[in-house]
């Protein structure tokens, strides 16, 4: 074998998953590690880069369904096929020095993770499972969701605690016992806004370079949101509720809803909103929102004719 063709079939790509669950906060932490690469060129596939607040004046390119930043590092929607996009990404030259993959809020990243076996050219870093401090009981107790819950949990290489500051300290020591008992030998940190230095999220196996093989690690891999029977709807809205009457309208849809995000104008103008965990927030924008305004949740959420009726003052 001459040395080219042995150096492609190296595992010399390392990759890393974020998993959580829905609203856990996986977007704010792959922000955070994009703007603080060190050098690496970082590729990093998301289900929306746009909903990445990545600073304007790092973006150095913008074309079909990828970023490409100042710092060497892109960014690439994974859009409706994650094989495909994996395997675009894998036939680039020079190929990146580390892949992160953004996986959905309710997918297993153990699918995810089953590609890293097959392509020789990939080495599974770690799965980073963000667990949510404020909404940990909620999901670990409901009897729809608890399974795929616990899943992302369990398959993770260490264990990021998010938003702890919604919480009281004890809750959250309360929670790392609870999780230091269950998974010994699992490492964890604590996360607020997505802020943790890159060292501690990439190279996990760096020490021992060992292939890491998740447990039951399946060879299909689905990120589709209807794999876990949760219902989706989406719509554009283009003003006339206010944030308070959107918020209350959302609310009424609990227990059923889990999620809800939206980049809309009202009055007071732009502004993102994001609701998960039971908890509903608003951050002001200064951009041209696009109106586009997404709800998952479970089974029972409302059909898609009565959520248009109930959001239909602030359509088109």
């Amino acid at each position: 074998m001459n040395q080219t063709a042995s150096h492609r079939l190296a595992p010399n790509v390392s990759l890393t998953i974020i998993a959580g669950f829905l609203g856990s906060g996986k977007t704010s932490l792959l922000n955070h590690l994009l703007t603080q690469s060190g050098g690496r060129k970082i590729t990093a596939l998301v289900n929306d880069f746009g909903a990445l607040n990545i600073d304007s004046e790092l973006i150095e390119a913008q074309h079909g369904n990828q970023v490409s930043l100042t710092n060497g590092c892109i960014c690439c929607s994974i859009g409706d096929d994650l094989m495909r996009s994996l395997a675009d990404i894998m036939r680039q030259d020079p190929l990146p020095d580390h892949l992160i993959i953004e996986a959905s809020g309710v997918a297993d990243p153990t699918r995810i993770a089953a590609y890293a076996a097959v392509d020789p050219q990939l080495r599974l870093d770690g799965i980073v499972t963000l667990v949510d401090a404020a909404a940990h009981q909620l999901h670990a107790q409901d009897p729809y969701l608890a399974d795929n819950y616990h899943k992302q949990i369990e398959a993770g290489h260490m264990l990021l605690i998010s938003k702890p500051d919604l919480v009281e300290d004890s809750q959250v020591e309360h929670l790392e016992a609870k999780l230091r008992a269950s998974y010994p030998k699992t490492p964890q940190a604590r996360v607020r806004h997505g802020h943790l230095p890159i060292e501690v999220v990439l190279g996990l196996q760096a020490e021992t370079g060992e292939q890491t093989t998740p447990p039951h690690a399946p060879q299909i891999l689905s990120t589709q949101i209807e794999d876990h029977g949760l219902a989706s709807w989406s719509a554009h809205l283009h003003g006339g509720l206010s944030r308070e009457v959107l918020a209350e309208k959302i609310s009424s849809l609990t227990p059923h809803v889990l999620r809800a995000k939206g980049v809309l104008r009202d009055a007071q103008g732009a502004y993102a909103l994001h609701y998960a965990g039971g908890r509903i927030h608003f951050e002001d924008l200064d951009v041209q929102p696009s109106g586009h305004f997404v709800l998952i949740g479970k089974p029972e959420l409302p059909n898609a004719q009565a959520l248009s009726d109930l959001f239909q003052t602030a359509s088109a």
